[in-house]
Parts: C-alpha cells; sequence; structure tokens
C-alpha cells in the first residue's frame, strides 16, 4: 500500500500559501484513522516526540524521555512502591520493567515500562496495552528501527526532498524510492558492505561515479 498526505508547514499557513494547517501529530493521527479503516492494527509505534492525548491511546508502544516525571513506579520483578518526594524522573530507575502512572495532558494514565541498556545508552520503552511480555515490547520497538534505517537510506541517496502537483505523480515517486532503496540494499548485501554511504562511497571509487550518485534522479 502506497499512500500520500499533504502537509504544509506553519510558516506557510502564517504567510498565507494555503488556508489549512495540520501539527505533525495531528496528520498522524488521521493516518492511524485511516489505516485502522483497511488494516488489522495490532499495534502503534512511535517515537518519544509523539506524546499526545490523540496518539496514546490503548495499542501504543514507544519510548519515554529521560525527563519525563512519573507519578507512581511498581516493580514487576519485585513489588514494592517507589515512592519519591517530588516524583522520580524516568532517567532515575535502574533497568528493570515497571508499572508506572504518569500525566498524559489532562488525564493520568498507567502504562508498562521497559528500561533497557543498549550499548552506551538506554532505552526507555513503555507500552500503554498491560498485558505485553518485555521481548513483545522490544521486538515491537525493533521495527520501528527498521523504519529510522529506511528514511536514513533515502536521505543518503538524496531522495528526500521532492514536490508534485498531483497526487498521483506523487504516490508514483513514492513507490519508485521504495524499489530503489530496497535494490540497493540488496546490492550491499551482495558486496558485502555495511550501509548506503559505503555504497556510493563504493560507486565512486570503483566505477567513477559521483557521491550521492541518487540525487541526479530526483524527480520534480
Amino acid at each position: 500500500m502506497v499512500g500520500a498526505f499533504p502537509y504544509a508547514t506553519r510558516k506557510m499557513w502564517e504567510s498565507g500559501m494555503v488556508s489549512e494547517f495540520k501539527t505533525k501529530i495531528e496528520m498522524a493521527a488521521e493516518i492511524i484513522e485511516i489505516l485502522k479503516s483497511k488494516f488489522t492494527i495490532a499495534r502503534v509505534v512511535f517515537d518519544s516526540w509523539y506524546w499526545s492525548e490523540k496518539l496514546v491511546r490503548g495499542c501504543v508502544v514507544s519510548e519515554l524521555r529521560s525527563n519525563r516525571r512519573l507519578l507512581r513506579v511498581r516493580c514487576l520483578e519485585g513489588g514494592g512502591t517507589l515512592d519519591v518526594e517530588g516524583h522520580i524522573h524516568v532517567r532515575d530507575l535502574p533497568p528493570g520493567s515497571y508499572l508506572a502512572d504518569l500525566t498524559l495532558e489532562s488525564r493520568v494514565i498507567t502504562i508498562k515500562l521497559l528500561v533497557l541498556e543498549y550499548k552506551s545508552n538506554r532505552l526507555n520503552l513503555y507500552s500503554t496495552d498491560l498485558s505485553l511480555s518485555d521481548g513483545e515490547i522490544e521486538a515491537t520497538w525493533r521495527i520501528r528501527w527498521e523504519i529510522e534505517k529506511f528514511h536514513k537510506d533515502i536521505k543518503a541517496l538524496g531522495m528526500q526532498d521532492s514536490s508534485f502537483l498531483k497526487r498521483k505523480r506523487l504516490q508514483g515517486y513514492l513507490l519508485l524510492f521504495v524499489m530503489v532503496v530496497n535494490t540497493v540494499r540488496d546490492l550491499i548485501s551482495s558486496l558485502n558492505l555495511r550501509s548506503v554511504e559505503e555504497f556510493l562511497r563504493f560507486v565512486e571509487i570503483r566505477l567513477g561515479g559521483a557521491l550521492g550518485l541518487m540525487k541526479t534522479f530526483k524527480l520534480r
């Protein structure tokens, strides 16, 4: 499925270039509702920036910022409640699995919070579905990471910025860059390379191409 959703920046709206404006959170909520009408949605995954009543609902897996304050925390691996004067920050919790109460705009919600050590950093993952296991939360988050890598590859290929007057042309372009990225990834695997950037350097050195080769294929 390939979809295209028009997006105008706040600057365009304030200058009078467009008559309607939606925030990224409003657009995300609209897209999710459209997808729910066409598919059975098991879980919704997004990063910590999308903290909103419009989005954080019954089947969300996401990440909490380390400075988020928690009203009440109960450790799932040993019981007991952590009561700290002035409330506790997410960054103060040791790695583990917790039930946590916190404010979401005008209301208080309970989430399952999974704090993991990851390389030199840590991940503060949460689920609004309290029945999910630690493994299910982590596996769901890894799906989002694959999407992040896809965006990163698109930028490396110089295909992230394009504009079209017609939705049909934009949908065609979306399909094209999915095909290009998948083909490049196959080549990366075949050549035992590690990234799109390394592939572009390979093209530049071995085949006499130019770094940022795919920029020449931008469509308008």
